[in-house]
Formats: C-alpha cells, structure tokens, sequence
C-alpha cells in the first residue's frame, strides 16, 4: 500500500450556527416541514452511517446556546469556539478530539453524499505528503466534502490571518498549490454527462428557496432511499429539470482559485454493467479510479468506450476490446490479443502459475479490519439479486443444514429477499464501511463465485460458495477446487456440506495494481 496512512480514521467537523442573515436559524429547520427532523438530524443520520459517533462533531459558535442544548438533547458531540475565526475554532476542536484528518462539512447542506466521503477516506490510504487538502468535483453544489490533515489547516496559522481565512477555514490551502498538494479527484460513480449536469443542480440551502426545493427532492426519493446520492439527484434532474428551477436564480459566492497547470493523462476505465454482471467490477474500478488519480491521472469510469483518452482499461469479462491500447482486466479476450492483462478473478481459463498465492484488487480500506475480533458463531451471507424462491432456499439450507453442521449461531444476510424465516438479520444492501464491519467482526461467510469471496479470504475467514447461476456453478466449483473451499451447490441442488468448513490456505496480496501503474509509467 503506498502512503502514510494503514488506518485512517477521519474526523466529520460539521460547522453549524443561527445567526444566518438569508435564513435564520436554518440549521434547524425541519426536513420535511413538521417532520421532526431538522436539516442537522439529516447530516448526523448520514455521517453515522459510515462513521463511528465519536467522530462526528458539530463546531458552533460559543454564544449559540439554543444550538448547544439541541445538540445536547440529541445527545451529539460538539464543540464551541469562536464566531467570527472559524479556521481557530476547528484548529481547536482538532486538538481536542486528536483529530488528524478532517471531513469539512457545513451545517446547511442535508444531503450529503456519503458515498463521496467514503471514497475520500480511501484516498487518504494513497497520500504522499500530510499538508493535503482532498476533495471531488463535479457533484451538485452542497452534496460533496472536503478533507485536509490537521497539519495543513495549522500551517501559517500566524500568518495567513485575513477575514477570509478565518472565515474560510481551507482557503490558505487552496490559495497556494506550492506548499500544499491539493487533490481535486473526479466521481468514479458518475458519468461524464452526469457531471456536466451536476453543475446546474444546487442542493445547499442559504434562501426560502433553496428550502423549498430541497422538500421536492426529499419528496421524491427519500421516502425509498433517505441516504440517495449525487447519482439519484442527477437521475432525477433528469427526469423532472423543471423541478430545480426552483432556486435556479439563487446566486454562490466563489472564490477564484488557482489551478494545477500540469498536464495529466487522461485514463478511462470502462467496467462491465452493475446490472448485467454484478457489482463487483464497478466497485473496484471505483477504488482504482482514486488510486490512478492519487497517482497523477485523470480518470473517467464509465460502462461505455470514450475515444479521447491517452489510455484505457477494460474491466468487463466478455466485451471485446476496440484495439490494441487498452489494459485488460479479467478479460477473455486476453489470448487472441497483444494487450497487456491482468486476472483479478481466478478463471478455468487462465493458468494460474503459483496454486498457493494469488493477487487481487479491492478497497485498500479493507486493510482497516483484518485485525477485528471476530464473533465465533456469527456468518455473513451475500445473496446478491437471489429473487424470492432461491433466498428461501438458502435460507432454510443455512438453518437446517449448516447451522448445526457448522455452528452457526447467528446469520446476518445482504441481498436476495426479506426472509421468511426468524432470526435472520437482513440487509437489502450496505455501504462499503459497514459491509467490511460485518465481514470482519463475522466467523465465516457465504457467497457466490466473485470479489467478495476473495474479500474474505484475505481477511481470513471460512468460507463456502454456491451457484446462482449456471456461470456462477462452474466458477464455483473451479475456485473451490483451486483454493479448497466447500462448494455447496445450488439453490435447486444443495449439497450435504462436508463435516468441517476450510479456511483457504491460498495467500492473497493487494499488489495487482502495480501492474497497471507500470503500464502506465510506459506511455
């Protein structure tokens, strides 16, 4: 792994205050109308689902007492400094809390994307120096973050002391990209259309109207999905465009910044289709979109082929390259070819040169929990989009047969369908964050042919696959057969496991992309 962070554990600074003059006392507004949730308790339920409580903290200013005995009675972490000097009040609470790396956010914007701010969490797993400000672009106005180390924010603290960096609290970082490494990373979840429209939605609220058209949108997608993302609202702009004319007038204040004049190669990866072949590939194209970022490129992930990049990687399994100048990821196309390749999936079709060791590519988060203490009896299982009969087949195979045959005390299930039977605790899907949780904290885990297999062989857990589908039953039990894990067969056609459940003895590293970044370094 390169940098210098093995474990990085952010601090979300929330800054927060009443004395708004367009909209006093927004901060506590309620969100929808006569809810009961302030536009506070929106940001809070967000950040916890990706951050522990004790890295959570409001900033207020000392003299908001209404503000501390609200956040007092929703029994958040705060903390009280000056009004008028910002930048002291987080250099402050840093040093109160031991903060070394802080998530910058603002009290008036509910909707934050926490899928960003778990991508910005990785990068920090790539940083190469610590006066460091990270950030992404091209997400709708209000829903991003901002991340910089404690060093950063207390550099020049004597000297750079005009209202604007006080008030400002990153600003001295922005303003001189000589002395700071400022990362401003594009989404590996957008599209590039999507960006371009990204930057006529504004979801930050300073005015009645901004108000109003955030109760649209909760409207619309919260009562699905309360935690949508910058790629929901999209979506819906998309749809329904005459919807954010609502404060379409609304005017931000900016600050003209410098930019990097260095020219970057321009990579775009393309992955196979999340809803055609799993999500596998787009996860792990989005964790190597920051790495290659991190490493001076500039990355578009897609699904589809741009012709303008310097280069390109292919991660779909059966789509055909378009010529000889793109990296292949997991690709079968790899033997007919000249392109450079590289198998992050085990494959019957591929030789496989060392039976007892193998390279793949995840979340370099994953990292963070191999130490975890696991929970003997408790098991993880990924269902993925099993429909209504074949979860109910798992299901009572878990409870019938494996759990007496292998202990199994507790189930906990992401994915397939709400289970029929007690006692299964059931997650349609979960965040990276807390999916990694569950797997760490679990015994063992149960899953078909794919990344999360892998996943959890490096974390060192038991391990048993089945077959979804026909591909996936001989994926299956090639892997088993390769790394001696039980192949447990079919929903249709399960099989009397054997009397031990195996811990593969196959060692996995995270080293694969330097493969890339070498190929790269050609160019």
């Amino acid at each position: 792994m390169n940098g210098t962070h093995l474990t990085p554990k952010p601090f979300a600074f929330i800054q927060a205050r009443l004395g708004s003059t367009r909209l006093p006392g927004k901060v506590l507004l309620e969100l929808p109308e006569g809810s009961g949730v302030t536009i506070l308790d929106h940001i809070f339920s967000r950040l916890i689902q990706i951050l522990p409580k004790e890295r959570i903290v409001f900033l207020i200013p000392e003299t908001d007492l209404e503000l501390k005995d609200f956040l007092n009675r929703k029994d958040y972490l705060w903390f009280a400094g000056s009004e008028t000097d910002v930048r002291e009040r987080y250099i402050l609470a840093a040093e109160t809390f031991g903060a070394k790396d802080i998530v910058r956010l603002t009290g008036d914007n509910p909707f934050i994307d926490i899928h960003s701010i778990e991508l910005l969490t990785e990068a920090l797993c790539h940083l190469q120096t610590r006066l460091y400000c990270l950030s992404f672009l091209n997400l709708p106005l209000g829903m991003g973050a901002e991340c910089f180390s404690y060093e950063a924010l207390v550099s020049e603290r004597d000297t750079k002391t005009e209202p604007r960096h006080r008030e400002h609290v990153s600003l001295h970082i922005k303003e001189d990209l000589e002395r700071y490494s400022v990362y401003r990373l594009n989404p590996p979840y957008l599209d590039s259309k999507e960006m371009e429209e990204s930057a006529l939605i504004r979801m930050t609220i300073d005015e009645p109207s901004d108000l109003k058209l955030a109760n649209l949108v909760w409207f619309e997608l919260g009562g699905e999905s309360p935690f949508f993302g910058s790629k929901e609202v999209i979506d819906l702009y998309q749809k329904k465009p005459d919807l954010f004319l609502e404060n379409k007038s609304v005017e931000q204040i900016r600050f003209s910044l410098p930019k990097n004049e260095s020219e970057k190669k321009k990579i775009h990866i393309q992955y196979g289709d999340p809803k055609q072949f799993g999500s596998g590939h787009f996860d792990r194209c989005q964790s190597l979109s920051i790495e290659l970022q991190m490493n001076g490129y500039s990355v578009i992930t897609d699904t589809k082929h741009q012709p303008d990049a310097d280069a390109f990687i292919l991660d779909a399994r059966e789509t055909l390259p378009k010529d000889e100048t793109v990296f292949l990821i997991d690709n079968l196309e790899y033997k007919n070819r000249k392109n450079p390749y590289l198998f992050l999936l085990p494959h019957p079709s591929v030789e496989w040169k060392d039976k007892n060791h193998f390279s793949f590519y995840t979340s370099p988060l994953i990292d963070s929990y191999r130490n975890e203490k696991e929970v003997v009896g408790d098991w993880l299982v990924y269902a993925g989009a099993l429909d209504e009969v074949f979860s109910d087949s798992l299901d009572l195979y878990l409870k019938e047969v494996l759990s007496p045959k292998w202990g199994i005390n507790h189930i906990t299930r992401v994915g397939g369908t709400n289970p029929k039977l007690p006692n299964i605790r059931y997650y349609p899907r979960l965040t990276k964050t807390d999916y990694m949780k569950c797997i760490s904290k679990s015994e063992g885990f149960i899953s078909y042919f794919g990344q999360s297999v892998l996943e959890a062989i490096y974390l060192k857990k038991k391990v048993g696959v089945f077959g979804m589908t026909e591909i996936h039953k001989e994926l299956g039990m090639f892997l088993s057969k390769k790394i001696e894990i039980p192949y447990l067969g079919e929903p249709k056609n399960w099989f009397l496991p054997p009397d031990t459940c195996l811990s593969s003895p196959i060692r996995l590293d995270r080293n694969a992309q330097n493969v890339i970044l070498n190929w790269l370094k050609t160019l």
